[in-house]
């Protein structure tokens, strides 16, 4: 269709001359689409640089396996879902966040480590941020965004426009293996010349185009600034799940169940009042609502129950052999240690406390440095520590079985208090205990807070995680053809 309308997405001329005024019509390729299509070409090939760096998919699902095998993740959003692409294959999530900057992040850091399933993954880590960093500018919806998802503008334009420079040479020279029709061997060719051009000149060509929309319009002072989000075809997209929402989620409706379902919407948002209306709801009755019969139990109030099923010893973390805070889970335990004293100090009413806790020694960790853009918090020592003894534990009732019994929160709340030494920790909140009620100890308060918050974040971690595992296998993208494509 482009070539018919006089522009060749493929050569110099990515845009075709308006008929009637003469101006110039920017072909744009649906962002979320190409990165689909590139997406697709990583996890089914592997991808060399011009250095001949290997770029593969394998990395990504190694760095799912070891955080699903040590329950922690490095602060990143991949999991099962992320590997089975092609069983979301449609969803734009799910490739965005396989070359999200924190994956990128992961893999660096484990590379920096030493460890050894993650020794040549410097080119991936390189693709997925330049994939990252482009799909950013070509999708930024926000004028208050921060980094590559602010839109194109003056104060922007040369920063992008550089980066508009690296993308294009860089995609431009990766390069692909793949078999030829006529010798049947397997030849190394560029991938914007091979089958999976697709993507990879997609992006190049939005860049281009996003480039001469902002010299045309934005020099010439018709617009202030591009969202190129606006270019997208999401608003087309949200158009037609709403078809499908009022068709039964039915993606192949025939022309009399579209009619029935436009009238459908038409009357559903003719019928919805406005603020404005002459009859607008006064209160906020809910219709046809079925309350929960099972009491859910509060954990916090069966704390101090005598649990009948507790064993005679105690659990001391220094008298075993443990292998689980090893260099990689320590930087999820400082990475999350920081959450916690962040959640902490929204909930803690004492001034003095705040003060003191902020005056207590940073741990150090360079793994905080890379994922932070200013907002994240180095823990405290003292933080650590607590934590570093919750996870211990957890590892403990882990490899033993006992995670899943009915008091294991509690239990594993006691243990850490039991193998903490509360003298050595905190040291500076000793004078402030002294100025209030002894029994409101706010030292003690505030060490049985950071093991609550971390155990609950763990827990819930946890919980998702074996959810997961136990998912059966979802058939409907498997057997969406078949049903609803049925006879055609």
């Amino acid at each position: 269709m482009c070539s018919d309308l006089g522009a060749n997405v493929y050569n110099d001329k990515p845009y075709f001359t308006h008929p009637v005024d003469g101006n110039s019509v920017f072909v744009f390729l649906d962002v979320p689409h190409m990165l689909k299509l590139i997406r697709n070409a990583m996890g089914k090939h592997i991808l060399y640089d011009s250095d001949e760096q290997p770029i593969m998919f394998q990395y990504l699902h190694k760095l799912v396996k070891l955080q699903e095998e040590g329950y922690f993740h490095l602060a990143n959003k991949l999991n099962r879902k992320h590997v089975e692409w092609w069983k979301h294959k449609m969803s734009v999530k799910i490739a965005a966040q396989i070359f999200s900057i924190s994956s990128a992040t992961a893999l660096q850091q484990l590379l920096t480590d030493g460890h050894p399933d993650f020794t040549g993954c410097a080119a991936t880590v390189k693709f997925c941020r330049m994939v990252n960093d482009v799909f950013d500018v070509l999708n930024s919806r926000s004028l208050y965004s921060n980094g590559f998802k602010k839109p194109l503008m003056p104060q922007t334009a040369e920063v992008i426009f550089a980066l508009f420079a690296e993308a294009t040479q860089y995609f431009s020279t990766l390069k692909v293996d793949v078999r030829c029709r006529k010798t049947e061997r397997i030849i190394r060719k560029l991938v914007i010349e091979s089958q999976f051009k697709v993507g990879f000149c997609g992006f190049i060509l939005d860049m281009s185009n996003l480039k001469n929309m902002y010299e045309q319009f934005v020099i010439n002072g018709h617009l202030k600034y591009i969202l190129s989000y606006k270019l997208s075809q999401d608003h087309l997209e949200i158009l037609f799940s709403c078809f499908r929402i009022m068709g039964g989620y039915n993606n192949n409706p025939n022309a009399i169940q579209f009619a029935a379902s436009y009238k459908k919407l038409l009357h559903h948002n003719e019928v919805k009042s406005s603020a404005a209306a002459n009859c607008i709801p006064l209160d906020s009755t809910s219709i046809l609502t079925v309350a929960s019969g099972k009491k859910v139990k509060d954990l916090i109030t069966e704390c101090n129950e005598e649990d009948e099923e507790t064993d005679d010893h105690q659990i001391n973390v220094n008298d075993i052999p443990l292998k689980c805070i090893n260099n990689t889970l320590n930087h999820a335990v400082l990475y999350v240690s920081g959450f916690i004293e962040i959640r902490i100090l929204n909930r803690i009413k004492c001034c003095e406390c705040v003060r003191l806790l902020d005056e207590c020694l940073e741990a150090e960790s360079d793994f905080i440095p890379r994922k932070s853009f200013g907002f994240l918090r180095f823990p405290r020592i003292d933080t650590c520590k607590i934590t570093s003894v919750v996870e211990k534990l957890f590892s403990i009732y882990l490899n033993n079985g006992e995670i899943k019994h009915k008091k294991a929160y509690q239990k594993n709340i006691c243990d850490t208090m039991q193998n903490l030494d509360m003298t050595a920790l905190f040291k500076n909140f000793d004078n402030h205990v002294k100025d209030v009620d002894i029994i409101k100890n706010h030292k003690y308060e505030l060490i049985k807070l950071i093991i609550d918050c971390y155990l609950r974040t763990k827990m819930s971690y946890f919980k998702k995680g074996t959810t997961l595992r136990h998912q059966g296998l979802s058939v409907r993208h498997t057997l969406n053809k078949t049903i609803l494509f049925k006879g055609q």
